[in-house]
């Protein structure tokens, strides 16, 4: 793959859509404030700036295009680019990790996939090493497997320097993909209900309102609505449930579309996911990047023995939506957890048995969870008396957490795996090798000296830095054991890998 190759010409398109997003609010403010449309009177001055502007955006997306190349030449992947100054950037094939595949609507009609090229350098990153905006799904794969042959060809050389050609060339075959889990719709349409992501399109709301407002003539509009608020709070309390019921619907609509044909592969040593109805993407983890396992059950999926399972990964631009971890299991059955577990991750085993916290640590435990709710039902129960009252039940409800969260900790330690459950509203049980972790802490305060406890805090590394196991309250001697684990190295150990 010598040859200079350009992207599909829609990327152009796609980039042009992409700034029009981002300018999308300014684009509101002068058809909406300075067009006064509402008035009937449109001043084009400001519509042709915008509409000369756009063109030019669409101009420039063009010629970006045009210059933008790629090829595969002496063992690196080299991208030309730049709009007025050129640009090169040559990617070594050894530093290559993955190649993520990404489908949206602008690329399934025409069988075309976004490229993101991961590497051993992209950790932590927002942005990927590289990007394919739109190239044909055929280049894709033929790109994938030139890397492919490429890696295979120079460990072949390493690892023998006779260099049978035949050999390696046999060697060189393409893996056979072995699927591992798929989720069903229905499993998928209940992980939507049980999700709670009516939150995230009600902040997502809020946030655009909250840049909006200030834009908006609000003076004006608060005199023309005053009348219809001193309706009282039954319209206002009806108008917030209705506002929450579409939200929650929409939250549905798009996990389902986010996680339609939901996958797993193993091919060699990748953990393949692909998921997604509109947008389709495909995501390949090296399994030798993988640090931990955490195990997640909401206070509604638990009582019907659900769970969602998420690697801890040490990087990869890929996942910065996934706050740089991974659902391989998004939603399964808790029993189900373990079997699925030893086909991708075979060291690594679900425990059952805990050593739990000791009795004296649950007053600690409701403590931790409900001083502020009490702390601030004080003077909201005061300023507005007598429904302030109900923050009472605010404070109950963390206690009644708290006593949860002292039944569902615990820790285990098998072979040279450590095992540490906790729950805030989540309850989370990680699942960490002693090579793949990075620090252990044990605290103990003034309070809990005097009682004998301490707690113990574990960091693995992940692609933004860190992710924090603990468990709180334990027996000092418990604490004291599982540091004494960490301390020891074991004869042929494997080193931690980043």
């Amino acid at each position: 793959m010598f040859e200079p190759k350009r992207l599909h010409p829609i990327s152009a398109i796609i980039n042009f859509v992409k700034t029009l997003k981002d300018a999308a609010l300014p684009l509101i403010i002068v058809l909406v404030l300075n067009g006064n449309i509402f008035s009937g009177e449109v001043e084009w001055i400001p519509l042709l700036i915008w509409i000369g502007v756009l063109l030019l955006v669409l101009g420039s997306g063009i010629i970006r295009w045009l210059r933008f190349t790629y090829r595969m030449e002496e063992g690196e992947l080299r991208i030309e680019y730049g709009l007025i100054f050129r640009k090169k950037r040559y990617i070594p094939i050894d530093r290559i990790q993955s190649l993520d595949f990404s489908e949206g609507i602008f690329h399934r009609p025409l069988n075309l996939v976004k490229v993101s090229v991961e590497t051993a350098g992209s950790t932590g990153n927002e942005k990927a090493e590289a990007e394919l905006t739109a190239i044909r799904r055929e280049e894709a794969d033929s790109l994938e497997e030139a890397i492919f042959q490429e890696k295979k060809r120079r460990n072949g050389r390493q690892d023998d320097e006779t260099w049978d050609t035949e050999e390696v060339q046999a060697e060189m075959e393409e893996p056979k993909r072995e699927k591992v889990y798929a989720m069903s719709m229905k499993e998928i349409v209940m992980m939507a209900i049980t999700s709670g992501g009516a939150g995230v399109v009600i902040s997502g709301v809020a946030v655009f309102f909250s840049q909006f407002m200030d834009l908006l003539p609000v003076g004006t509009i608060y005199n023309e609505i005053l009348d219809w608020i001193q309706i009282g709070v039954l319209v206002i309390a009806f108008t917030a449930l209705v506002i929450l019921l579409v939200a929650y619907g929409i939250s549905i609509v798009m996990t389902i579309l986010r996680y339609a044909n939901f996958s797993v592969f193993i091919d060699e040593d990748d953990l393949i996911i692909t998921r997604g109805w509109l947008e389709k993407k495909q995501m390949t983890i090296p399994l030798n990047r993988i640090q931990g396992i955490r195990m997640e059950e909401n206070l509604i999926r638990q009582p019907l023995g659900y769970a969602s399972v998420t690697l801890i990964s040490a990087g990869g631009s890929v996942l910065k939506n996934d706050e740089h971890q991974l659902r391989l299991l998004p939603m399964i059955k808790k029993a189900e957890v373990g079997e699925i577990l030893k086909k991708v991750l075979p060291d690594y085993d679900v425990v059952d048995d805990f050593h739990q916290p000791p009795k004296r640590s649950l007053f600690r435990y409701i403590l931790r969870h409900s001083w502020f709710g009490f702390l601030a039902s004080i003077p909201i129960s005061i300023f507005f008396f007598p429904y302030g009252l109900l923050s009472i039940v605010a404070g109950c409800f963390l206690a009644v957490l708290g006593w949860l969260a002292f039944h569902d900790a615990g820790w285990n330690i098998l072979g040279d795996q450590l095992t540490l459950r906790s729950r805030g509203i989540i309850k989370q049980t990680y699942l960490m090798k002693k090579y793949r972790i990075q620090a252990s802490y044990e605290k103990q305060t003034y309070f809990q000296k005097r009682a004998h406890l301490s707690s113990i805090e574990v960091m693995l590394t992940s692609g933004g830095g860190r992710s924090l196991a603990s468990c709180y309250y334990l027996e000092k001697k418990d604490t004291e054991e599982m540091m004494e684990w960490y301390r020891i190295k074991r004869a042929g150990e494997k080193p931690s890998e980043e």
